[in-house]
């Protein structure tokens, strides 16, 4: 049977209305089935636990760290004055022999330097026997009283006894290269870069062999401008230089050697980026294992005490020139300070804090300000120098 229009709108009207109170009712009986949420528990202030230290003003010896490498004192290129064929090379004349000084180090062979020299006596002698015979010429002109036939002979005199001259210049000559057929070592040391054999023959003046000395090597070492006066160092007074200590650490054949230097000059001025270099000497006489040239070393030097000075370590630093503090309220704060220098371990300063600074060692920790700190404290002054973790308490 069909119902009529306005009959099925009201149909459809009812079941919506119907609808929409089912869902009303059931999101009503869902607030009593879930229970309401906790309120949020109120937040506390963390405190972290660090290590803190008091400030200790003193007199410190700061030290200053460089490096550098070792070099031989002397170095020196070995070669002979004139060129000839080497007849005769000493055994110890190769890489790595040990020489004295004076060692005779190889010979040329002598035969013609020695004709030279024969030669050169032959004509000294000719040129004596030319003066000896145009003097009896001249004498002769001159008992004539011939005035103007001795006149005649003054040429002739001048030329003999240039000749003369020019040829005992040459004997003088020969005689001196004769001498220089042998090498001899100039200092004692060690040989490298040796380029020679017997039956070579050699030009003046070429490089034969380096030669180098073992006894005593020096190491460069840069140093900033600001150094110099920690160091105790002061321009124009060398004599300061000698109270300069340097303790010098370095790796050879598989072993660390230590060994004492002398800061023994400085080369004059700064570079461009405001470094000056010291001249350290080292002396292997008695060491167990000598400093050889090549080495690379660590230095370390000390010079005089520096006055009213505060060492605090680098765990303590909170920006380039600040550290970290407590306040009144046991909270962290920057303080801003001096840092006279620094090196891996420490700051030194020379102002900013006082004795009675409570200095914080955040070590690696990302701390802020306001943060509160419960202090641990450790030693006054210097602190050892182990970085802070931190322990977090409610």
């Amino acid at each position: 049977m069909k119902l009529p229009a306005g009959l099925r709108s009201l149909s459809l009207r009812t079941l919506v209305a119907l609808l929409a109170t089912l869902a009303m009712v059931m999101a009503v009986f869902s607030l009593y089935l879930v229970p309401p949420a906790p309120p949020p528990a109120k937040a506390k202030d963390s405190v972290l636990a660090l290590n803190t230290i008091t400030v200790d003003w003193r007199d410190v010896v700061i030290p200053v760290f460089s490096q550098g490498q070792a070099t031989a004192r002397h170095d020196l290129p070995l070669s002979l004055e004139v060129s000839g064929r080497i007849q005769e090379v000493a055994p110890a004349f190769a890489d790595g022999g040990r020489v004295a000084a004076g060692d005779v180090l190889l010979k040329l062979d002598p035969e013609p330097f020695a004709l030279e020299v024969t030669s050169r006596q032959n004509s000294v002698h000719a040129a004596r026997l030319h003066l000896a015979q145009t003097r009896a010429k001249a004498r002769v002109s001159g008992a004539s009283g011939r005035s103007s036939a001795l006149g005649r002979f003054e040429p002739q005199l001048d030329e003999a006894l240039s000749r003369l001259s020019a040829a005992r210049a040459s004997l003088r000559q020969a005689e001196r290269n004769q001498e220089q057929t042998e090498l001899l070592a100039p200092i004692s040391g060690r040989l490298k870069a040796v380029q020679v054999m017997a039956g070579q023959h050699v030009q003046a003046g070429s490089k034969l062999a380096q030669l180098y000395q073992e006894d005593q090597v020096e190491i460069r070492l840069p140093v900033r401008d600001e150094w110099l006066g920690l160091l105790g160092i002061v321009p124009g007074d060398d004599s300061t230089l000698e109270a300069v200590s340097v303790i010098l650490t370095g790796r050879f054949a598989g072993r660390e050697g230590h060994w004492q230097g002398k800061v023994v000059r400085r080369e004059g001025g700064l570079n461009r980026n405001q470094m000056m270099y010291l001249i350290v000497q080292v002396a292997n006489d008695g060491q167990s294992l000598p400093l050889e040239p090549g080495v690379l070393v660590q230095a370390e030097l000390r010079g005089a005490a520096t006055p009213a000075v505060a060492v605090l370590p680098r765990s303590a630093q909170a920006g380039d020139q600040s550290v970290w503090v407590l306040d009144d309220d046991q909270r962290l704060r920057r303080q801003q300070v001096a840092i006279l220098h620094q090196d891996s371990d420490n700051l030194y300063l020379h102002d900013g804090v006082n004795s009675a600074t409570s200095v914080v060692l955040a070590g690696d920790l990302q701390l802020l300000e306001g943060m509160r700190i419960d202090p641990r404290p450790t030693q006054t002054g210097l602190a050892h120098n182990s970085e802070n973790r931190g322990e977090g308490h409610p």
